[in-house]
């Protein structure tokens, strides 16, 4: 166009130089006029041009402004801020989607204007190449990034899940620990009842006023009451534990039955005796109750 707009002007320039009634001519007029349109033409497609190349470096700005948001978008995924990954990648798309059509006015303003230069239709072809990468590229990521907020929200279900299996467990766990405090409790109470003795040493004339021993007569001596007696005279202890038994006195006697190889009387310091249980089992296996007679 621009050799073209030369070429009329040369010949105008002749054509004056020729005759100056050559002005007046229609083909000088024709001439002037179509020199005129093409220079018109030329000044419009120049704009065009700066246009062009100004609509370009938007895109390709653009593109570059993605490219670094989608490390920002990796990050917030691995740090797990998947929602603000989503609004940034829904904005990514609207960026897209607006310089494409950028693109496609582009395409039509070129063609309006019959641009045939190889080097921009390359640069156009290539940022459309470029917007279509990218958006395929987001639309995958968003996808991935979706599954991820699925997985998540799986993930916290089954935590909470697991919670509630916890606390049920645990509240199971309490009761359980209760209710075997109450059967230890009882297995306590249980045993304790089992192995508990009743001790009870007092001089004979007491022991018979309190109705442990009946009163004997002239051939028959003394011996354990068979009527019931008042266990509040006795002194409570356990048999297992029980292996020396005090007896403040230097004489006294065993008025329950007990074998004789399961003890023995010692005699202590200044004579006081004292009873020393040799066979535990034995010595409590015929009577819970010991009953001493002491003088």
């Amino acid at each position: 166009m621009q050799h073209r707009l030369t070429l009329i002007s040369l010949l105008f320039v002749v054509l004056l130089a020729t005759s100056c009634n050559v002005e007046r001519s229609e083909k000088y007029q024709a001439l002037l006029a179509e020199r005129d349109s093409l220079y018109t033409e030329a000044v419009a497609s120049k704009g065009g041009f700066d246009q062009a190349l100004n609509t370009i470096n938007e895109i390709e700005a653009a593109l570059e402004a993605v490219r670094a948001q989608e490390n920002i978008i990796m990050m917030d995924n691995q740090e797990g801020n998947t929602n603000k990954a989503v609004t940034e990648i829904n904005a990514i798309q609207q960026t897209l989607q607006e310089n494409r059509q950028k693109i496609e006015k582009l395409e039509k303003q070129l063609a309006e204007q019959g641009a045939t230069s190889k080097a921009l239709n390359q640069t156009v072809n290539r940022l459309k190449k470029q917007l279509e990468e990218k958006d395929t590229y987001i639309s995958s990521l968003k996808d991935e990034l979706q599954q991820s907020r699925e997985q998540i929200a799986e993930l916290n279900e089954q935590v909470t899940d697991l919670n509630n299996n916890i606390s049920e467990l645990s509240t199971n766990l309490d009761e359980m620990t209760v209710q075997n405090a109450a059967q230890q409790a009882t297995i306590e109470n249980q045993d304790a009842m089992l192995n508990t003795v009743w001790i009870c040493i007092a001089p004979q004339q007491t022991l018979v006023e309190k109705g442990i021993l009946s009163k004997g007569g002239l051939f028959q001596s003394s011996a354990i009451s068979k009527q019931g007696f008042d266990k509040t005279q006795f002194v409570e202890g356990n048999k297992r534990e029980l292996e020396l038994i005090p007896l403040n006195t230097k004489k006294a006697k065993i008025m329950t039955t007990h074998p004789e190889s399961s003890y023995q009387i010692n005699e202590g310091e200044e004579g006081a005796q004292t009873l020393q249980i040799l066979d535990k089992e034995a010595f409590w296996s015929m009577s819970n109750y010991l009953v001493v007679s002491i003088k």
